[in-house]
């Protein structure tokens, strides 16, 4: 299993951590609502149980008629569960107070990538043609800009681990071109007023310009400490101008292909952008429309039920608003957590939710087992190590926070037996259910391999998910297909939220995940809680709990949902607006400093 470089684009957006104190909301069964194949007794079956043990009103449950299987269609899904979903949530009076969808027993597991359309194949041969043209100039811009840097090297970026997504691979080729540009700089600025510096300032402004456009040269020209001692390039405050009122109006055009005023787009992304902003344009656009990483859990790409496709990448995976270090942006569509209560045979996926409460009712019992490998962090690009050093954190924090006997094994080869389960995180068989496991009532545990949730209903499937669900397991997390290491929650941020007893099942798993729309899947029910708020220890370190999913405003998704699409519009109509005037009133020599 592998890690999926994750490097943001010039137009996205960051994020930032927010935490709050530890009292906060619960989630309660009205903030629920079941969803159950109409065409299937066993499933509707299964909804009914559920709705009953946790006194969720009836109109709670919504019957789809979805297809009795494991996969479907990008359109099966938009048109029998999007859309039906979506009115059905408004004509109840439910959309603005439901932040929990329970999947059941007979709803698909998985959905399909959506297929191209003509109009999508040319324009993923047109921005696949531009990339490969922008990293060649860029190759031609790196060797030049090496020119202008004495003979000691810039440092190499780091390595980032496997490379998947194009856009990735644009960052890390940017990165090697930012450190030649940086030096170049530094070398620049040292010449100062010399005469070898007066010669090559305007060969470096020129390479600079080339590279990165105007919101490369102006950030840079403004910096008197670290600028280049020479007067500022004609209409340079003209195109500083341009720059602010249109740098807003690119957030977000990466989120779905470019199919109005292609050519003007680009043209004007290279001048304001440079070359380095083609290729990451392109390279996005390459993304959305490779189907290789557009397929996602039904649960996963549910959790967007109030996002358009556009309004977030629906290929790849998208940051997940609710994971603890995300900054909220209250003008988005919710996103709503999804949780699973399914397993091989109805009986099992009701029982689910009755070993939850059993547990609640008498405390989760047994032992705490995390199955690491030994593994040191080789720098904070190194994901395998990072996981396994959580292991042995959660295993510390386990210890802090809780009475239970904690087992840590570091050993390469997966532990040969763990008896009276209450928790169990560890790695790393792949495809291969090893059955020593004996899982108390309400057991929780996780395996990090991947597609281990592939299928949970073939007899003959090997996988952990289906396995262990048959064995009695209460709440576990799989991918249906190859998730990277880095979807699965961190094992010692996980313990610390389940273990502190403020969260449900669902809110842990939520606040530990980093992406939505992807391929992970969370199975049990809920609202469990498996451990109840425990004083902390005095003894024990502070203990910082974020804010809980549940205590987030919610608004009204339909009129936020609009609002995002209307938002859309608006900024690409008024991007296209603005250039088109600048191309239409000014001739070529008239334009803010010309363009390159």
């Amino acid at each position: 299993m592998g890690l999926a470089s994750r490097v943001p684009l010039i137009i996205a957006l960051g994020s930032m951590g927010m935490w709050a104190s530890p009292a906060h909301a619960t989630l309660e069964p009205r903030h629920v609502v079941i969803l159950a194949n109409a065409t299937n007794p066993d499933s509707l079956a299964v909804a009914r149980h559920y709705a009953m043990q946790r006194q969720i009103p009836d109109d709670h449950i919504i019957s789809l008629a979805v297809p009795f299987r494991d996969r479907i269609s990008r359109q099966e899904y938009e048109d029998l569960v999007v859309t039906p979903l979506r009115r059905t949530l408004q004509d109840r009076h439910l959309a603005s107070s439901i932040r929990v969808l329970v999947t059941t027993y007979g709803i698909p597991l998985r959905v399909d990538a959506p297929p191209l359309s003509d109009e999508d194949r040319l324009v993923l041969a047109d921005a696949q043609s531009r990339v490969k043209t922008s990293r060649t100039r860029l190759e031609h811009l790196q060797a030049e800009l090496a020119k202008l840097v004495s003979p000691q090297s810039p440092p190499s970026p780091p390595a980032s681990g496997q490379v998947v997504l194009e856009a990735a691979k644009a960052a890390l080729f940017l990165s090697q071109i930012d450190n030649i540009w940086r030096a170049a700089l530094e070398h620049v600025r040292r010449q100062g007023g010399t005469e070898t510096g007066r010669k090559v300032i305007p060969e470096f402004l020129q390479l600079t310009q080339q590279y990165g456009g105007w919101a490369l040269l102006l950030p840079r020209r403004m910096d008197a400490e670290h600028a280049p001692p020479i007067p500022e390039p004609p209409q340079a405050s003209a195109w500083r101008t341009l720059l602010d009122r249109t740098v807003p109006l690119w957030t977000g055009l990466a989120h779905r292909p470019i199919t109005t005023e292609r050519q003007l787009l680009y043209r004007w992304a290279e001048r304001l952008f440079g070359v380095r902003g083609v290729l990451e344009l392109a390279s996005a656009e390459v993304d959305l429309l490779t189907p290789a990483h557009a397929d996602a859990s039904f649960d996963s790409e549910l959790s967007l039920l109030w996002w358009d496709p556009g309004l977030y990448s629906v290929a790849w995976r998208w940051n997940n608003p609710l994971f603890e270090d995300a900054a909220p942006r209250p003008d988005d569509p919710p996103v709503l957590m999804v949780s699973r209560l399914d397993a091989p045979t109805a009986e099992l996926a009701k029982g689910l939710v009755d070993k939850a409460l059993q547990a609640e009712r008498s405390g989760l019992q047994g032992a705490i087992y995390f199955d690491a490998r030994g593994l040191q962090p080789d720098g904070p690009t190194d994901t395998y190590g990072e996981y396994d050093h959580s292991l042995r954190e959660a295993a510390t924090l386990a210890k802090e926070l809780s009475s239970y006997d904690v087992v840590l094994d570091l050993a390469e080869r997966t532990m040969a037996s763990m008896p009276n389960v209450a928790l169990y995180i560890g790695w790393y068989r792949l495809r291969s259910y090893e059955d020593v496991f004996s899982f108390n009532p309400g057991a929780i545990g996780y395996h990090m391999a991947s597609a281990e949730a592939v299928t949970i209903h073939d007899p003959h499937e090997r996988g952990w998910c289906k396995n262990a669900l048959e064995r009695g397991i209460a709440a576990t997390v799989g991918s249906v297909g190859e998730p990277y290491l880095d979807a699965f929650p961190e094992p010692a941020r996980f313990t610390r939220l389940l273990l502190s007893g403020k969260y449900p099942l669902v809110e842990v798993y939520y606040l530990t995940s980093r992406y939505v729309s992807w391929r992970m899947v969370l199975f049990g029910d809920p609202l469990y809680k498996p451990v109840a708020a425990q004083p902390q220890s005095s003894a024990a370190r502070p203990l910082r709990l974020p804010v809980a999913p549940s205590e987030r405003l919610m608004g009204d998704p339909p009129s936020l949902l609009e609002q995002s699409r209307r938002a859309y519009r608006q900024r690409l109509d008024a991007l296209l607006s603005i250039l088109k005037r600048i191309e239409t009133e000014r001739p070529e020599t008239e334009r803010p400093g010309g363009g390159p």
